[in-house]
C-alpha cells in the first residue's frame, strides 16, 4: 500500500514540477528582456526600428521579416535591445564577423560588442531572422526566405 501512495505522490509531483518548469521558463525569457529585442542592422542604420522588433513565434525563438535586395552587398545586423544593454546585444560568437547562409544555425553571444552577422541575399525577397534562446548553450541565429 505504501508503495502505490509513493508511486501516487511521484506522478503528482512530477505533474506539478513539470507545469511550473514551463512558467519558470517562460518567466526566464522575459526577465531576460527577449521579448524587447530588434534586428539591428545596415538597414536600420543600426537603430531599435519598430518594424524590426522581434515576436516570439516558438517558445523562446523569436524572429522578425524584412524585405532585402540582392544586388550583392552584405548586410551586417545583429541582435540587441533599444539600449544595446549587455546580455542582449547578441552578434556572432567568435572574434570576427560571420557570412550567415540561408537555414544555417550560427551560433550568437549575447554579451558581444563588436561581433556582426554578416548576410548576402542571392534573391530578392523577404527573409526572415530569428533568433533562438530555447536549448542550452549558445543561442542560435537563422536566416530562412519566407517567399
Amino acid at each position: 500500500m505504501n508503495n502505490i501512495r509513493v508511486g501516487i505522490s511521484s506522478i503528482v509531483l512530477s505533474l506539478l514540477i513539470s507545469g511550473c518548469a514551463t512558467n519558470v521558463i517562460e518567466e526566464f525569457a522575459q526577465d531576460k528582456g527577449y521579448d524587447q529585442l530588434y534586428l539591428r542592422g545596415v538597414f536600420s542604420w543600426w537603430e531599435a526600428d519598430e518594424q524590426y522588433k522581434l515576436q516570439e513565434i516558438a517558445d523562446q525563438v523569436y524572429a522578425t521579416r524584412i524585405d532585402l535586395i540582392a544586388d550583392g552587398q552584405p548586410y551586417d545586423f545583429k541582435f540587441a535591445d533599444e539600449n544595446w544593454t549587455p546580455g542582449l546585444n547578441c552578434g556572432y560568437a567568435s572574434n570576427s564577423n560571420i557570412v550567415v547562409k540561408v537555414g544555417s544555425r550560427n551560433r550568437a553571444n549575447c554579451e558581444s560588442t563588436d561581433n556582426n552577422f554578416i548576410f548576402t541575399p542571392t534573391e530578392t525577397g523577404t527573409f526572415e531572422f530569428s533568433i533562438d534562446f530555447s536549448g542550452f548553450g549558445s543561442p542560435r541565429v537563422s536566416v530562412r526566405k519566407v517567399d
